[in-house]
């Protein structure tokens, strides 16, 4: 499960894993690694920004990839003023527990997780974590993450000279049973685009944790061909444009959290 958090603390956002979901609602939390040049640390953070009194609350993590591993497992205490069982004793008084989503390892580590849930931060390097890291990484694409991985795929794709948008396809992950009942959040959020090229192979684009896609299609008595493409990071953000940036609103283009790509042919 791939997540963008932002750190109060350190006011920036950075991309990382989720080792563990815990509590629902406003007690929710979720334990990610904070990456740093000595390796960072795991700490848990909170789902809603709780520095601003007035609804509606923003959060401060945005899901990229949403699907859970196989290997977590669930626990609960049944009710949220209940801790769950085996750590009572280990807790602060304040400190709420009574949900636990996350891998077993972790689970049964109760000193561990118990301090993690007392607010500590535990370095990456030596502890349990290093040896079980975790990466939403699908082999055979390449990801987008830094400015030298803008730089590839423009390159790569000829910054899109003498391509078209051949199709474009947005999954959001909500729908409708049988029964009529509903699923109605949007826990997707994906679009996947393939353009065709002149000068390389077909691309294929997914982006993951789509924000916005303002789709222009080319007017009629207008060609469809794409002169050049845009492509940003920011605050761990991914930007892309079939166009210039100095009049991007006048163009197809999408934000999204996470970006994906590869050739086909």
């Amino acid at each position: 499960m791939k997540v963008r958090v932002f750190d109060n603390e350190t006011d920036h956002f950075f991309k990382s894993e989720v080792y563990a979901k815990i509590n629902t609602g406003w007690y929710e939390k979720q334990l990610v690694h904070v990456p740093s040049e000595n390796g960072g640390y795991i700490k848990f953070f909170d789902y809603l920004d709780k520095s601003k009194e007035k609804m509606p609350y923003k959060v401060n993590i945005n899901t990229i990839i949403s699907d859970s591993p196989k290997e977590w497992i669930r626990q609960e205490s049944g009710f949220v003023d209940n801790q769950i069982k085996g750590f009572e004793k280990l807790l602060r008084k304040e400190v709420r527990f009574f949900e636990y989503m996350g891998y077993s390892w972790l689970y049964e580590n109760k000193s561990i997780l118990a301090g993690l849930l007392n607010g500590d931060a535990i370095p990456f390097k030596g502890s349990i974590f290093e040896n079980k890291a975790v990466a939403s990484v699908i082999s055979g694409w390449t990801y987008v993450e830094t400015p030298e991985d803008v730089n590839n795929l423009l390159e790569n794709a000829y910054y899109f000279h003498d391509s078209i948008l051949k199709t474009a396809n947005y999954t959001s992950g909500a729908y409708v049973n049988s029964d009529r009942s509903m699923y109605p959040v949007a826990n997707i959020r994906q679009v996947t685009m393939f353009f065709d090229s002149q000068w390389c192979d077909t691309i294929e684009m997914v982006f993951e944790g789509v924000t916005a896609f303002n789709l222009r299609p080319a007017g009629d008595n207008y060609a469809a061909d794409i002169l050049e493409a845009s492509l940003i990071i920011k605050d761990s953000s991914i930007f892309f444009c079939d166009d210039g940036i100095e009049e991007w609103d006048e163009d197809t283009w999408i934000t999204a959290y996470g970006l994906r790509w590869r050739f086909v042919r």
